[in-house]
């Protein structure tokens, strides 16, 4: 026996709906390709900026020579200041700067304008 709210689906109704599932199966399996071919781009694009950079290993071959060891450098002994002793007598005082006679020159003036 059926229940009273149970609606009879019509051939037309059953066909609506399988449309409508496999739309929606479709766009599904689209957007999981597009996800997939969007990721797999990026890891191509990855690896070619990664190699445009640099196209070739350069090997630097360094070698190692031995180098003797410096010696020492000893500065010579400053000498001694006697402390009784008065400091000699202070450096005369700068000379005055020459002053030119000259007037100072006039400022350009320009007339017109824009």
């Amino acid at each position: 026996m059926r229940p009273r709210n149970a609606v009879r689906m019509t051939s037309d109704v059953r066909r609506a709906v399988a449309v409508r599932d496999a739309a929606v199966a479709r766009v599904r399996r689209a957007t999981a390709a597009a996800v997939a071919g969007g990721a797999a781009l990026s890891v191509v694009f990855t690896a070619f900026a990664a190699g445009a950079t640099h196209p070739r290993k350069h090997v630097v071959v360094r070698t190692h020579t031995r180098t003797a060891k410096a010696k020492p450098v000893t500065a010579p002994v400053a000498p001694l200041v006697a402390v009784d002793r008065p400091s000699p007598t202070p450096p005369p005082p700068p000379a005055p700067t020459p002053s030119s006679s000259a007037a100072p020159a006039a400022p350009v003036v320009v007339s017109g304008g824009s």
